[in-house]
């Protein structure tokens, strides 16, 4: 009885995950947005930073600044008014006084008309800020326009002022209670506090991604070896230490299963050849004449070929150290091994790579197998490096397949129309693909133009690293040191 083609659909449920369409928006939001979470919640807390900030420069703006300086320039109009009147008359203890030496006595005001005591008018964009507002209200005070108010730091905090009543003269105060603040401390306020903000939140938030990243690497060396560490559950956020939990609890099942595997391997290598055996013995002894003998032989040699490709795509290599591989001597072995097919094989200078030597032997030879059997000879065999990357390819003369057949042939039970008369259980396929996967490569199958199916694999050029040589300079160690801990 031969297995039927199975829907793909039923192995694997990476079609649920598969990637939608994207809209316009959602790529221009990815390109913009940063792509790790660290910087993501960096700039959302400097953002808050940033706003909460603006928001308490505005308050004090509307509550205490804004209306001192209103309420000053009110003052300065009535000093202003004192000194432009002449009719007006000052009496200090029955005495009448100056108003202009009143003023500079109780003020500090006074009137200049040296023009080397004149201030040296420049742009201030922040002192304009305030100064433009009295200007407005003396304007509106005195009922004129054109007023100047320039205010003016070093060397004493002072404000002139200057009416087009003065004739190009102008009116000076001091303003000694202005000597307490200081602009670099507002400028530090203003530019450290989001400064040392992000940089406290950027440790922060490395530090609770430290043990996501931990993660991440021992999902990746499941996936690449098959193994795994278990990670600490004794320390960390309350969140971090169940997630771990429940990443062991996986790995301990995936062990089991993997233990629960190999048990089952044993038994079908065991348990159900030792029958076979003995049923094809026993065909074996049956007379030359007896029409079931050549049926029998037959249906044994199938499912001793079942056995074999079960076995296969479930040892499939992810338990074998990668080791320094030459493909040129891998493939001429092959070809040793599949004499007296023609097999043409022309060897390239290629690497020394790290690849699982067994594995990757397998591999070319189910390829071969599947050509000897499905295609025509000659077979041929290429390997050959490209853009970094190691090509191997095997391809033979036959008839090919329909296209919308091909990547249904990569799926484990599935086999084309024309093999279901030939033995096997539908697995070649499934085996290289399976362990092409596990060497992080990509498998292409395709028709030929000029006749014939051809399979190539494109491998990752991993080479053996290079010794280190100890020549880093402290600055270098210290780098190190600290992107090994953030």
């Amino acid at each position: 009885m031969k297995l039927d083609p199975l829907d793909p659909q039923d192995f694997t449920d990476y079609v649920a995950y598969s990637e939608k369409k994207r809209t316009h928006s959602e790529r221009f939001l990815d390109k913009i947005k940063p792509r790790s979470a660290a910087m993501r919640t960096t700039v959302l807390v400097l953002f808050v930073v940033v706003f909460s900030l603006f928001m308490s420069i505005w308050f004090f703006w509307r509550t205490l600044y804004l209306p001192e300086i209103q309420q000053h320039a009110r003052y300065l109009a009535v000093e202003l008014d004192i000194l432009s009147d002449p009719d007006l008359r000052i009496y200090h203890q029955g005495e009448m006084v100056d108003p202009q030496l009143w003023l500079k006595d109780r003020m500090g005001l006074e009137y200049i008309s040296n023009p080397d005591e004149f201030p040296n008018i420049r742009d201030k964009v922040l002192a304009e800020f305030f100064t433009n507002e009295i200007e407005a209200t003396l304007a509106k005070e005195l009922g004129m326009q054109n007023i100047t108010v320039y205010f003016q730091f070093k060397p004493s905090p002072r404000i002139w002022i200057q009416t087009p009543h003065m004739n190009g003269n102008w009116v000076r105060e001091p303003l000694k209670t202005y000597a307490n603040y200081s602009p670099e401390l507002i400028l530090v306020w203003l530019l450290g506090t989001p400064l040392i903000a992000a940089m406290i939140i950027l440790t922060l938030v490395r530090q609770l991604n430290r043990p996501l990243r931990r993660l991440q690497n021992a999902a990746n060396s499941f996936t690449k070896t098959g193994t795994a560490p278990y990670l600490d559950t004794n320390h960390g956020p309350q969140e971090i230490r169940q997630v771990n939990q429940a990443f062991n609890r996986m790995i301990y099942s995936l062990d089991q299963t993997e233990r629960e595997r190999r048990i089952m391997l044993a038994g079908i290598s065991h348990d159900l050849r030792t029958p076979l055996t003995r049923i094809r013995l026993s065909a074996e002894m049956m007379p030359d004449d007896d029409f079931l003998k050549e049926g029998l032989i037959y249906d044994v040699e199938d499912m001793d070929a079942i056995l074999n490709q079960f076995i296969s795509y479930m040892r499939d290599g992810s338990d074998e150290e990668p080791q320094d591989t030459d493909l040129n001597s891998l493939l001429q072995e092959l070809v040793v091994q599949f004499k007296p097919l023609n097999i043409r094989f022309s060897p390239h200078e290629l690497p020394i790579i790290q690849a699982r030597s067994l594995s990757l032997k397998r591999l070319i030879g189910n390829l071969i197998n599947n050509a000897k059997r499905y295609g025509a000879e000659p077979i041929d065999i290429s390997a050959k490096m490209i853009n970094e990357r190691i090509l191997i390819c095997v391809a033979d003369h036959g008839e090919g397949i329909p296209e919308d057949q091909i990547q249904d042939l990569m799926q484990p039970f599935v086999r084309g129309n024309a093999a279901r008369t030939v033995q096997g259980s539908g697995l070649g396929l499934a085996i290289v693909k399976r362990i092409v996967d596990i060497h992080q490569g990509e498998l292409l199958i395709q028709n030929r133009p000029e006749g014939g199916l051809e399979a190539i694999i494109s491998l990752p050029l991993h080479q053996k690293p290079k010794p280190e040589i100890e020549t880093h300079s402290t600055l270098e160690k210290l780098k190190q040191s600290l992107s090994d801990r953030f």
